[in-house]
């Protein structure tokens, strides 16, 4: 945990940990107040102290004080300027290079992956780019998350209309059909090879290796500078060589990540773990 002066604070922080296994003491100083003095206000808690009393009486409040802090907010193909990028660079060279070397192996991972609409993008962008390739490749995406009940949403595959609002018409005829309660749901096909899986960014642990692609957009702004050096070494780590990162648009590598990583487009955030023995 960073160092915060406030006792009381940190005792909050503590016990928060305690309860729910989230670190709230990795987020920076600036976001730990704003959220939390947003759910005091709901019971005009007029100190730290104050809303730990509030705590022990509402074991509810838990789900709703870490709900605030993971903000799951996104749609299909957020940030158009960047999917161009994916779209029309990432993606396809990413192919052509498995074609080339024979490695028919793709493996991507959407961390903080909300209500499932970045990965189920990559799925829709992946399923039209191979086409009836498609099935010549051992496809692997995986999303994670911290938020249980925004997962077992995206398992399910139904949105609201205004949240596909970015999906080119084409893609939307072939990869998802209108239910009767005037909702959208994804095609099986664009649900096929994705999983969902609980998993903290703060906490870390090693998720996986060997990632072509990673995806973790605005999510580390509000992490400490510290926290966010760390996990993008983590990222770096997870990459196969030639891999590409993706990050926020208004987040920037920091610590031994700058090195570490070419920049591809730097405008969008697109990075990429260079090959063995280049630099």
């Amino acid at each position: 945990m960073q160092e915060i002066s406030d006792p009381d604070l940190r005792l909050l922080i503590r016990r928060i940990k305690d309860r729910t296994g989230i670190d709230l003491g990795q987020y920076k100083d600036s976001y730990i107040y704003r959220r939390l003095s947003s759910r005091m206000k709901v019971f005009g808690a007029a100190t730290y102290r104050d809303y730990m009393g509030i705590l022990e009486k509402d074991a509810g409040e838990y789900e709703k004080v870490v709900d605030a802090f993971t903000i799951n907010v996104s749609e299909f193909f957020r940030d158009k300027e960047v999917f161009k990028v994916i779209t029309g660079k990432v993606m396809p060279d990413l192919i052509a290079e498995k074609k080339r070397t024979g490695r028919r192996n793709i493996r991507i991972w959407s961390a903080g992956c909300a209500c499932g609409e970045e990965v189920y993008s990559l799925s829709m962008i992946l399923n039209d780019l191979l086409g009836n390739d498609y099935n010549s490749f051992s496809i692997r995406l995986y999303a994670t998350d911290i938020d249980e009940a925004c997962m077992a949403k995206a398992r399910e595959g139904y949105y609201d209309p205004i949240s596909l609002k970015n999906v080119d018409k084409a893609l939307m005829a072939k990869y998802t059909m209108k239910t009767p309660d005037g909702r959208i749901k994804v095609t099986d096909d664009v649900k096929r090879n994705v999983t969902f899986k609980s998993y903290d960014l703060i906490k870390g642990g090693k998720f996986g290796s060997y990632f072509d692609l990673v995806l973790c957009r605005n999510v580390m702004i509000y992490f400490s500078d510290d926290q966010k050096a760390k996990l993008l070494m983590e990222f770096y780590n997870t990459l196969s060589p030639g891999g590409y990162l993706v990050i926020g648009r208004t987040e920037t590598l920091v610590g031994d990540s700058r090195n570490m990583l070419q920049a591809i487009n730097s405008m969008e955030r697109v990075y990429r773990r260079p090959e063995s023995g280049t630099s």
